[in-house]
């Protein structure tokens, strides 16, 4: 590891990097990608898809996505031959020069992979929707493969402190997205994400990969916040409501599991890289009620979920 790419990802990875961290760590990125540093040219790809520190530039984000490919980034590699042919798992060549991987980068065509399928809706109050095959089953079992070795027990707000906490009532585990953990591929699900709620990227939190193994759940729960609670007042003020729920489910391979919400009497059983979309809110903005959910346990087997929250305000808006 570079000291550039080492000093840079301590100021990425910081508690709450500034505009300034960001920058700087972007420099020295750029100096570790210069030197051959394939991570860093990796960051780079991902920093350019953000718009973290500069506005978003997708061609100049392949262009280092391909370069730390070229360097020898497996991750790299894996995403731009995913981008470029979603439907097949992304094979590394024996042996692959520049031309290779530019080639590779000339073929994505990131207008459709951010393209969603169409919206049908289950239930107009609460809104729900459902969207068909919104990933590739190559995404979903690349996704299952990032999150498998780096799962933690799942967390829930803490009602009397609004802290993160471990709760009886989730005992599945998830893998969380921060900056550390993203990529170009997960950006350009998030932004698809964003192309079929109409809701843009910056008021997604960090996205999580949801896991439960045979018997695990989420008990009833509503996504949204409770105003009327005092433990929710710093959160609500610096990030607003959370107002919609996105989850793309990435396997079929397990019996029972349903998304259920009782107060409509619906249980929703999804195949591989089917998403499931709903507003936690009502039209005029409140809290409603009728989006009570449940993730029910799987009988048999694993089930895996791609799950996006959104809130209703930037940062400090």
């Amino acid at each position: 590891m570079s000291d550039e790419f080492a000093t840079a990802m301590g100021l990425l990875l910081g508690e709450r990097p500034s505009l300034e961290d960001v920058q700087q760590a972007a420099q020295l990125l750029e100096a570790a990608s210069r030197q051959g540093h394939a991570e860093a040219s990796e960051r780079l790809a991902l920093l350019d898809a953000l718009g973290s520190a500069r506005p978003p530039d997708w061609g100049r984000s392949l262009d280092f996505l391909a370069l730390a490919a070229e360097q020898g980034s497996p991750s790299a590699a894996e995403q731009l031959l995913l981008l470029a042919d979603n439907q097949r798992d992304p094979v590394m060549p024996h042996q692959a020069d520049t031309g290779f991987w530019k080639s590779v980068r000339e073929r994505v065509a990131l207008e459709s992979r951010m393209t969603p399928g169409e919206k049908v809706s289950l239930s107009d109050s609460p809104r729900i929707r459902v969207i068909k095959r919104f990933a590739s089953a190559a995404e979903c079992r690349w996704m299952i493969a990032l999150a498998r070795p780096r799962l933690a027990p799942a967390t829930v707000f803490d009602k009397a402190t609004g802290e993160a906490t471990h709760n009886a009532s989730r005992d599945n585990s998830f893998f969380p997205l921060r900056l550390g953990e993203m990529s170009v591929l997960t950006e350009v699900i998030r932004n698809r994400i964003s192309a079929a709620t109409g809701l843009p990227v910056p008021l997604f939190e960090p996205s999580q990969v949801l896991h439960y193994a045979s018997g695990q759940r989420f008990k009833l729960h509503h996504d949204f916040l409770d105003p009327r609670n005092p433990a929710y007042r710093e959160t609500l003020a610096q990030f607003g409501q959370r107002i919609a729920t996105f989850l793309i489910y990435l396997n079929a391979g397990y019996s029972g599991g349903e998304t259920s919400f009782p107060a409509i009497s619906l249980h929703y059983r999804a195949d591989e890289g089917d998403a499931l979309f709903f507003a936690n809110v009502t039209q005029d903005g409140a809290p409603d009620p009728k989006t009570l959910h449940a993730g029910l346990p799987p009988q048999s087997g694993e089930k895996w979920v791609f799950s996006q929250w959104i809130r209703d305000r930037f940062p400090g808006q």
